[in-house]
């Protein structure tokens, strides 16, 4: 692919001086400055987000990256990450992740830093992976007269200051930083799938406080997987409903009721997308055997939590399935490192897999899942729940399905390992749910005492 035709027809009729630099393919910023002999600092490149009022570009040097956090407190709004739908959508003349930061060329608000030097010449990216537009500083910053100059949202890459052409490529694609590299493809939103269809209706439907059972039969009925999961769970013997159930109407109203199915829905079609191995204590088969096991516990769960502190049922199963999300974004993303972790993971065992992880990559699961779901603006009980369901400490908003989380993979861990739940349960995150050992271990006996049901379902899910 050559100059993306928008920016050269944009450049070309304002008489703007440039040319076109070809390099060796790059992945990243950083490495089209390595490729390119040139200091990271000279090559500009935006991160594409959305606010309330749309779609906006923030741009800065290869050197740096932005803090979202940051510019969302300059702006006084939050910004997230734009969807992948949108960028292909808006960006259809260029290659995933290589977007020219002129965001007026494309009708959209720009933001730059203005507390970054800016120099001499200027390198941008043309719009595919192998090409850059070199320019004056002059020229680059006549593109930005329509941009807002803030100031402190973009920050240091580690090593994004190095000017030594012998440099190696790792120490400038982040491989020594694996927390910032993969953070970074999550925020810009380039890699990774954008949320499912199916989902994002879902998650509209959700929204709507006038939906009916027969809006949701409507939409599941779309996907017949989905449709057969559903129906198939609701005649599982956990619910104990006569006769059977042959419809999804029936299913809904009658056995599930629709915050669950419209949860489970959500939770499917979310991981849908995901392919990683099967095999390891990582791989697809053990992900979908704790998500479905995890989800049925923390349902049953809240039916035992008093009343006045019980949470949602659908949420719990939503998170349940999903708050182990972000082995499906490693897998998706690094495929390498994942196949490395499951291995070591698999000789080692899970006991300290918070630390292994953080050693080998800088970065837990939990952190990578709630990327990708803050991104895709999933409910805040989800984000946390899968963000902080290893941390003891926690004590936000979302505690009480963070803290669901944690009992339920305690639990499940102490059964796999044979423990005597009545003598090893953790009474202080008892207490904190308002539970007694012998509701937990009531529940755990009617949770196994379905397992060739739940097992039925893992098999459909991890084909």
């Amino acid at each position: 692919m050559a100059i993306a035709k928008t920016i050269k027809q944009y450049l070309d009729s304002r008489h703007i001086v440039y040319s076109v630099l070809e390099v060796s393919r790059f992945e990243t910023p950083l490495e089209a400055a390595l490729f390119a002999k040139i200091p990271p600092r000279s090559l500009y490149y935006p991160v594409v987000m959305r606010d309330a009022f749309g779609l906006m570009m923030a741009v800065m040097p290869a050197s740096h990256k932005l803090d979202f956090e940051g510019l969302s407190e300059l702006l006084h709004r939050k910004v997230s990450p734009a969807f992948q739908t949108q960028l292909s959508s808006v960006f259809a003349d260029c290659q995933p992740g290589h977007i020219p930061p002129i965001g007026i060329a494309y009708g959209l608000r720009t933001v730059i830093d203005a507390a970054l030097t800016t120099p001499d010449e200027v390198y941008i990216v043309a719009g595919d992976h192998s090409r850059l537009i070199k320019m004056s500083r002059k020229n680059f910053m006549m593109l930005q007269t329509n941009a807002l100059l803030a100031s402190d949202f973009a920050q240091p890459v580690e090593g994004g200051e190095e000017t030594d052409e012998n440099v190696e490529v790792a120490n400038l694609s982040w491989g020594s930083d694996f927390r910032a590299k993969i953070r970074q493809r999550v925020e810009q939103a380039t890699e990774l799938p954008p949320m499912p269809e199916m989902a994002t209706r879902v998650f509209q439907l959700r929204a709507d406080p006038h939906a009916e059972i027969a809006d949701l039969v409507k939409l599941i009925e779309q996907d017949p997987s989905l449709s057969a999961q559903v129906i198939r769970y609701a005649n599982s013997p956990y619910f104990n409903f006569r006769g059977g159930v042959d419809n999804l109407h029936d299913a809904i109203s009658r056995v599930l009721g629709f915050d669950m199915v419209m949860n489970l829905a959500m939770g499917l079609a979310l991981a849908k997308p995901f392919k990683i191995p099967r095999q390891g204590p990582l791989g697809m088969d053990h992900y979908w055997q704790h998500a479905v096991y995890s989800a049925s516990l923390m349902q049953m769960l809240c039916k035992e939590i008093p009343k006045e502190k019980r949470p949602r049922a659908g949420t719990s199963y939503l998170i349940g399935l999903l708050h182990d999300f972000g082995y499906l974004v490693l897998g998706h993303l690094f495929r390498e490192e994942f196949d490395v972790l499951n291995k070591r993971l698999a000789e080692e065992g899970l006991e300290n897999r918070m630390q292994i992880e953080r050693d080998y990559l800088g970065v837990t699961h939990g952190e990578l899942g709630s990327w990708l779901l803050e991104a895709w603006n999933l409910p805040d009980e989800l984000v946390a729940s899968t963000r902080e369901h290893h941390n003891q400490d926690y004590s936000g908003a979302s505690s009480i399905y963070v803290n669901m989380a944690r009992l339920t993979d305690q639990l499940l861990d102490m059964y796999e390992t044979g423990e005597v739940l009545d003598d090893e349960l953790p009474q202080a995150l008892l207490d904190e749910l308002g539970l007694e050992p012998k509701q937990v271990i009531k529940v755990m006996t009617q949770l196994f005492e379905h397992g060739t049901n739940l097992n039925d379902m893992v098999r459909l899910l991890a084909a």
